[in-house]
């Protein structure tokens, strides 16, 4: 029978062998083992459109107001849509919120710039056209807005 401090003893040296076995194992890892860091860059895509009264795009566009249409008349409103994506886009436009609802189709609403491309950071000239039906009548005042839309 061993003693107590035979024991311990061999607790005490096999704890030993064990750490030198894991050192010696971690030691072996580091020396066949490697790692290579590669530094990563890149840009996130960024889609949109600013709409301004002036070439210099300084004036951004918050309202068209059209004055006084006539039954049959059409009035042009130049503006200028600068893109703000760092990729070339295409433009749409739409319309929504029209109050009254039925105003939409009394008044004809286009543009000249439907689905052209505009580079990265780049500006295009546009003209908006707004028409009025020939034969209403009934409409005192009317409002809407325009959607300038920027897609891939």
């Amino acid at each position: 029978m061993e003693s107590p401090k035979g024991t311990r003893l061999i607790a005490l040296v096999t704890l030993l062998v064990l750490i030198g076995a894991l050192a010696g194992s971690l030691v072996t890892y580091a020396l066949l083992s490697g790692a290579v860091r590669v530094p990563t860059r890149a840009q996130v895509k960024s889609v949109g459109v600013d709409v301004f009264k002036d070439a210099n795009c300084t004036m951004q566009l918050t309202e068209i107001d059209l004055g006084f249409l006539e039954p049959g008349e059409t009035k042009n409103y130049s503006a200028y849509v600068k893109s703000t994506s760092n990729v070339a886009i295409r433009v749409s436009m739409c319309t929504e919120s029209w109050n009254p609802a039925n105003a939409s189709s009394i008044i004809r609403v286009s543009w000249d710039a439907q689905g052209r491309q505009i580079t990265a950071d780049g500006v295009l000239p546009v003209t908006c056209t707004f028409t009025v039906n020939q034969t209403t009548t009934g409409l005192r005042s009317f409002s809407f807005t325009i959607v300038f839309i920027g897609s891939e």
